[in-house]
């Protein structure tokens, strides 16, 4: 089952059966909270790329997809259809580069450094400093929590980005822990999350 219910007969999607549903997500999601300027983890980057045909041109999800992922992909494809109107800000960096460069399949990173060198920043003072803080990550105390250096230094790219947002579909190993990151100056998000933030909104831009 999908998060959102298409309704075939409209050919639409029915975000809202009912204005008491559609108030009590605006009370919950307020508009001062949609993210504004998001940095894309490489996992997201992935699935941008990957599932391109059902996130941008709406077309039938791939069989085999696990519950989650498949709703990753649909709140991505409904945030991407809202974004196409709205003025948000995407953002990736060299890390994320360097990242993709590992990806064993020639074709598929060709096209995920297509897509991604879009999203980096062009070498500028701000970039440097990101790029600098991401390092200093590694080893901050109050980053210990992510077992992972790689998304220390994603992280900090982020922030020095100036962020509000870093989304990444990696449940296991930074969603599950971001209690334990109050510290950070940056919200972190599921795409299912980043979606429930714009939809009671979307009709602004639909």
């Amino acid at each position: 089952m999908g998060l959102e219910h298409w309704d075939s007969s409209r050919r639409k999607w029915v975000l809202y059966r009912s204005q008491a549903q559609h108030s009590e997500d605006c009370a919950r999601y307020p508009f001062e909270k949609i993210p504004g300027r998001v940095f894309l983890d490489t996992n997201v980057v992935n699935l941008l790329v990957k599932h391109r045909e059902p996130i941008f041109e709406q077309a039938a999800m791939p069989a085999g997809l696990d519950r989650t992922c498949a709703h990753d992909v649909e709140a991505l494809m409904h945030v991407f259809q809202v974004g196409a109107r709205a003025d948000w800000d995407l953002i990736a960096s060299r890390k994320t580069l360097d990242e993709i460069q590992g990806t064993p399949d020639a074709d598929v990173k060709a096209e995920l450094l297509e897509y991604t060198v879009q999203l980096v920043e062009l070498p500028s003072d701000d970039s440097a400093f990101a790029a600098s803080l991401g390092r200093r990550l590694l080893d901050a105390p109050f980053v210990s929590a992510l077992p992972d250096l790689a998304d220390r230094e994603l992280i900090g790219n982020a922030i020095g980005l100036g962020c509000d947002v870093f989304c990444t579909c990696d449940r296991r190993t930074i969603v599950r822990k971001r209690e334990r990151l109050h510290l950070l100056p940056i919200r972190i998000l599921t795409p299912v999350e980043w979606w429930a933030h714009v939809k009671p909104w979307g009709g602004l831009w639909l």
